[in-house]
Parts: C-alpha cells; sequence; structure tokens
C-alpha cells in the first residue's frame, strides 16, 4: 500500500513538471502578461491547467487581494509534495533560491507572510446528514490538477447557490477539495471520502 502510494505521488510529481515544461513562455489568457513558472503553478493549484494566468488576473477572478492570495497559495503548494516540487522546478529555471520567496511575486525584502487555515484542515464537525445535490459528477481516481480543473468547469455549469456531490476516489482528495474551496470561496457542506458535497459559491 506504501509502495502503490509513494507511486502515485511520484506520478503527480512527474506530472507537474511535464505541465510545467509544457506552459514556459505561456501568456495570461486574461490579459496577455508573461506568466512565471510559479504563477503557472498556482493556477494549476486553482484549477486553470488549460488556461494559465497570472497572479494579478487569478486574485481578480476571486475578489481577493493580490498579496494575500499569493500567501494562501503558497501555503496549499507548500502543503503539496507535486506542487512544491513544480513550484522548485520554476525556482531554478527562473534564477530564484528555492529557499526565499521569487522575486517575481514577491518584492525585495517582502518575507511570506504566516497563514493560519491553509485550507488543509478538515472540519471540525461535518454535517449530520448528507444533503440532497441536483448535480452529481464521479471523477474516479483523477487527482492533481486535472481534478481541480474538471471540478471547476462543473461548477461552472450549474448555478450559484446550487450544489455538486463529487465522489473523488483519489488518496489526496480528503485534503485537497476542503483547502481548494477554501480557496475559491465555494462551500463544501459535507465529506465523506470518496463522496463530497460541495455549493457554488454566490455571484
Amino acid at each position: 500500500m506504501e509502495e502503490t502510494a509513494f507511486q502515485g505521488d511520484s506520478l503527480r510529481t512527474h506530472t507537474v513538471l511535464q505541465y510545467l515544461d509544457r506552459v514556459r513562455g505561456v501568456r495570461c489568457v486574461a490579459c496577455g502578461a508573461s506568466v512565471c513558472g510559479h504563477e503557472a503553478v498556482m493556477s494549476l493549484a486553482m484549477g486553470f491547467k488549460s488556461t494559465p494566468r497570472c497572479l494579478t488576473c487569478l486574485a481578480a477572478g476571486l475578489a481577493r487581494e493580490r498579496h494575500e492570495l499569493r500567501d494562501h497559495l503558497f501555503a496549499y503548494v507548500d502543503h503539496h509534495e507535486c506542487l512544491r516540487a513544480g513550484w522548485d522546478q520554476a525556482s531554478r529555471h527562473e534564477g530564484f533560491d528555492s529557499s526565499s520567496p521569487p522575486a517575481c511575486l514577491w518584492r525585495a525584502g517582502e518575507e511570506v507572510a504566516a497563514v493560519t487555515g491553509t485550507g488543509n484542515e478538515r472540519p471540525e464537525k461535518e454535517a449530520p446528514q448528507r444533503p440532497s445535490a441536483g448535480a452529481e459528477w464521479d471523477a474516479g481516481d483523477m487527482g492533481c490538477g486535472d481534478l481541480v480543473l474538471e471540478l471547476r468547469m462543473r461548477l461552472q455549469s450549474i448555478q450559484p447557490g446550487e450544489m455538486l456531490k463529487v465522489t473523488a476516489r483519489d488518496p489526496g482528495a480528503p485534503e485537497d477539495l476542503p483547502a481548494w474551496c477554501r480557496l475559491t470561496g465555494h462551500t463544501l457542506l459535507f465529506s465523506q471520502h470518496p463522496e463530497y458535497w460541495i455549493k457554488r459559491k454566490e455571484g
């Protein structure tokens, strides 16, 4: 079992590194600005695998402050081995020391802010019963960036305030889905792996 989990982590890391090679030099689909490797990793974490965005456009799309989203996304990336490997590769390619915040996203002398509630925590109490969902999606074993990319598109296909029941068997889903919901503003109403009930955010 441990060997299978290790192989899964290695495959995810390999997938992230391949993705970074493929999108090197890409421009933001929203504003046309150059997307650095770190922004590409953040885009992947947010579910924009096929349409990378610069940090400014990611923040604008979520109505969040750029620096606040940056620090929360970095905390999220830092807790995922595959994404962190991509982050470190981006730092190497761009000539930054991977132990310091990259100058492409942090100003000189600016530190990474400590973030409480990185989104990796499980809710202390889960809802006593499963809510009813209008739409359902079986994600199978899909994981990493592919899971959140498809989830983002599925949520866009339902109305704000509506619910989507997701079945996700990937072993990382119990951490990834609550964290992603917190980052994006959607609400995880109830979860009991492999089932997750997500309410699309209003607006």
